[in-house]
């Protein structure tokens, strides 16, 4: 399905801007003309967008996305879907909605001030109850913006090390820390609070905000209400996708190769379906809430590049990596070792069965039959 990334003709300026190409607004309609550009004033035709919308319907087994999530026109969506799958809609509002907290996010000096951080369960071993398989999922997100900074499937987010690790991953890949991170307070939290802190007290000494700030789970709604997204989007049909391994006898619990294969297929599969819905969710235009602190109204991305058209600053402070190397060397335990799902031995010998079945691309919906496949040449 094509991806439709909702900004406007002064921010697609501003972007040309930022990587240093100077035109007009009447240059830019002329080459959107030219090269047939869509926009949400241009859709495509309806043949094709019922298309698009049925074939992401088909592919979301779950049925937990609505019309919200699918980018093309609203109304042609709720067009569509109406007359092709009619019972969405009480499916995913059957009457009954869980007590929401209610309150209003206090509004920050600006983008990477707070940055909320959390780790995820709903594919770890207890939900999954296929034994000692395990997909765990951590994840960080912007205060002020709202925009998913960095989402990741781990063997395990109870290791203090494993957390430590993602924590400098992130600082590596956008070069500068935050002024605060928000935890739940678990004890998995200890490396990453100490490679914060350290950083912290060279590049923010005079920082008067606390650095590392934990509270109750249910309290960080930020990264709470993103786990709700990511359900709805993508998580609900993966998990269910997941279970046909027991109810339709793929996966033995107690056999090693379909352990071992498993967490060299599926964690592939569970993270190209979050960086999906991060492209998704840090693109998509919120809806406007006038009673909000926060900005509304506007994809994440664009008030993450351009904060202080929303009134706000880019409260980040650039580091220096190797100082980041240096810490990573602190850490119990290796960043290899905390992210390998499989021995050596087994990823050489899967990646040679799955070259025989001919590199297919790894999906939901072929994952199990990939399985069944590379389990037989790797058993004989």
């Amino acid at each position: 399905m094509t991806m439709h990334i909702e900004i406007s003709l002064q921010e697609h300026l501003n972007y040309l801007a930022k990587e240093g190409y100077t035109i007009g607004l009447t240059k830019l309609k002329k080459l959107n003309q030219q090269y047939a550009v869509q926009t949400v004033c241009k859709p495509p035709p309806l043949p094709v967008a019922t298309t698009a919308i049925s074939t992401a319907v088909a592919g979301d087994i779950g049925g937990r996305n609505g019309p919200s999530t699918i980018q093309q026109t609203i109304d042609t969506v709720q067009k569509v879907m109406k007359a092709n799958f009619p019972h969405g809609t009480e499916s995913r509002f059957p009457g009954k909605h869980t007590k929401r907290l209610r309150g209003h996010l206090v509004i920050g000096s600006g983008v990477f001030q707070e940055v909320h951080c959390d780790g995820h369960e709903k594919l770890n071993s207890k939900a999954l109850c296929l034994g000692s398989v395990n997909i765990d999922m951590y994840g960080m997100q912007c205060h002020s913006s709202g925009k998913v900074l960095h989402d990741i499937f781990v063997p395990n987010t109870r290791c203090s090390s494993t957390i430590g690790h993602i924590y400098l991953d992130f600082v590596t890949e956008y070069g500068m820390i935050c002024e605060q991170l928000t935890v739940d307070g678990g004890s998995e939290t200890g490396e990453m609070f100490a490679c914060h802190t350290a950083l912290t007290q060279k590049y923010q000494p005079r920082n008067k905000t606390a650095a590392f700030f934990a509270l109750p789970s249910t309290k960080n709604v930020v990264i709470e209400g993103s786990w709700n997204h990511w359900l709805r989007f993508h998580g609900t049909t993966l998990y269910q996708v997941i279970e046909l391994g027991r109810s339709q006898g793929y996966f033995a619990v107690g056999n090693q190769l379909h352990i071992n294969l498993f967490h060299w297929i599926w964690p592939k599969i569970v993270q190209a379906g979050v960086n999906e819905f991060i492209e998704y969710w840090n693109n998509h235009k919120t809806r406007i809430q006038k009673k909000s602190n926060l900005p509304s109204g506007v994809a994440p991305n664009i008030i993450f590049d351009f904060p202080a058209t929303y009134g706000l600053r880019n409260c980040g402070t650039p580091v220096d990596l190797q100082d980041i190397e240096a810490l990573r060397q602190t850490i119990p335990r290796s960043r290899a070792e905390c992210f390998h799902w499989v021995s050596d031995e087994f990823d050489t010998a899967a990646q040679g069965a799955y070259s025989q079945l001919g590199s297919l691309e790894l999906t939901h919906t072929n994952g199990w039959q990939i399985f069944v496949d590379m389990a037989a040449l790797l058993g004989q």
